[in-house]
């Protein structure tokens, strides 16, 4: 990297070719009678609060130069010192970020440094509720895109000197500031170490969203389901790094990523944690459920009402005959039909207004179902079983798990459509056989299963008492130095 010259004429050249056709660089001359003493302010006018810049910084040192008859440069800095801090750079490249990001940089001839300040003037959003992990109970606070804001929700609650963080900066154009957040005498510091170098490795021109990140570091990029958590929940946060969990939070990215994350972990909510044991652990039961009747509500269907009718009661049997009288496409093309139709009315209703979306998807939904009974494309049946199955999806509480089951039901479909229950069994059996052999730096996917008795792993899927939760995390930090549960050292590859 190009160095800084002490002459501040030789490095203002090198700047503005670097900023050539850049009408957002700006430069203040600081006013300096002796030539020699030249000193002068950079910054980008989009970013900075020009009006401060020019009100209270220029000012106050153009006020300190009149009033002080020392060298105009340790003048000036004293007076940028006493403004707040101040950091030192010492080549081209350093000075091109920290003017991206949101600050002025300092040059005074005869320095072979510069002296930048942070003085952001753009506006960020204000903390609100969450949009999507909407709770009744328990805090109504949600991240912003602002990484400094994000990081004061959490250190509002942690307040543990073994919270330790990590900044990274990536993104070759882009410079995106990446924070990894967690708590040091809970996290295995294998796991944290191969998570490390993960992101060591990240190379990417722009970095825009976390997303990138989670793609990035994960062990099966082919996979349809997350290994990553992904939450817009401070409380969610601090409740995962309490676990040993560790966190990556993005400069311009209202959600935050926890990892390792676990299947079981993908279907509890943090509300769970706001409510009695027992009725959250009947939700959790509940999800368990619909989670299975999303994934092969129709596929069943298909498979009973094509291959094995002796398998459905007489009387349940004469209805489904009745209702499929008439019907010119096979039960699979039913399905199909269904299906794909609510797949466009649910992603039309994500992407109309708020206040139209609601009723688009609902109105739509009822005529759409109703016109195609009418018409005698589809039966009545089906419509009841696609619409049991969008709404068991619409309990998995987080988006991504959801669209991994919606994305297998189609494959799972067209297995059984094929053969019947064997094919339904084959399908479920690779799914069963991909989420086991998933892993993140040597975490078990399915984690606590398989990796520790079956106790703990009915504690850790349920939800004990608030008092024996307790009880676990003083064991925990009584245990050897850090043996996590998680790591399965030599699965690593």
């Amino acid at each position: 990297m190009e160095s800084l010259h002490s002459s501040s004429c030789i490095n203002l050249q090198e700047l503005k070719r670097h900023y050539t056709g850049n009408d957002l660089f700006m430069i203040q001359h600081i006013g300096i009678s002796d030539a020699t003493d030249e000193a002068v302010v950079l910054y980008l006018n989009s970013l900075v609060d020009e009006k401060r810049l020019n009100q209270f910084i220029i000012r106050k040192m153009n006020k300190d130069l009149q009033e002080n008859s020392g060298p105009a440069g340790d003048v000036l800095l004293e007076s940028l010192h006493t403004l707040g801090d101040v950091t030192i750079l010492a080549e081209i490249q350093e000075i091109i970020n920290h003017l991206a990001d949101a600050n002025f940089v300092l040059l005074i001839n005869g320095h072979a440094q510069a002296y930048a300040m942070k003085l952001p003037g753009f506006e960020t959003r204000a903390i609100d509720e969450p949009q999507v992990e909407l709770n009744i109970r328990g805090p109504r606070e949600a991240f912003t895109e602002d990484l400094q804001t994000n990081l004061g929700m959490v250190l509002r609650r942690i307040k543990s000197p073994q919270l330790k963080a990590t900044s990274y900066v990536i993104g070759k154009d882009s410079q995106t500031k990446v924070m990894l957040l967690y708590l040091d005498d809970r996290t295995d510091p294998k796991v944290l170490n191969e998570l490390r170098q993960r992101m060591d490795s990240i190379q990417l021109d722009v970095l825009s969203d976390s997303m990138q990140i989670e793609e990035w570091i994960q062990d099966s990029t082919f996979s349809p389901f997350p290994q990553l958590l992904n939450t817009e929940r401070p409380d969610r946060v601090v409740t995962a790094m309490n676990r040993g969990k560790m966190v990556i939070m993005t400069d311009g990215t209202p959600n935050a990523l926890i990892t390792p994350s676990t299947f079981f972990e993908m279907l509890h909510p943090s509300e769970d944690q706001y409510e009695r044991f027992y009725f959250a652990n009947f939700l959790r039961i509940i999800r368990f459920i619909t989670l299975i009747v999303s994934l092969v509500g129709p596929s069943f269907y298909i498979a009973l009402t094509t291959f094995h009718l002796e398998m459905i009661p007489t009387p349940l049997l004469m209805t489904f005959l009745s209702a499929k009288a008439g019907i010119p496409f096979p039960t699979f093309i039913e399905a199909l039909i269904m299906e794909v139709a609510f797949e466009v009315l649910r992603e039309a209703s994500m992407r109309l207004p708020r206040i139209m979306g609601q009723s688009v998807s609902i109105v739509g939904a009822l005529i759409i179902g109703e016109a195609a009974v009418q018409s005698g494309i589809v039966s009545r049946p089906m419509v009841i079983v696609v619409a049991m199955t969008g709404i068991a999806s619409f309990t998995i509480p987080y988006y991504s798990t959801a669209i991994a089951l919606r994305l297998l039901r189609f494959p799972l479909m067209f297995l059984t459509a094929l053969t019947g229950m064997f094919g339904l069994s084959i399908g479920m059996f690779i799914v069963i056989f991909h989420v086991c052999s998933l892993r993140f730096c040597g975490v078990l996917y399915l984690d606590p299963i398989g990796s520790e008795g079956y106790k703990n792993s009915i504690m850790k899927i349920f939800l004990p008492p608030v008092r024996y939760r307790a009880r676990l995390k003083r064991s925990e930090l009584h245990a050897p130095v850090r043996q996590s549960h998680y790591y399965q050292g030599k699965e690593w590859d």
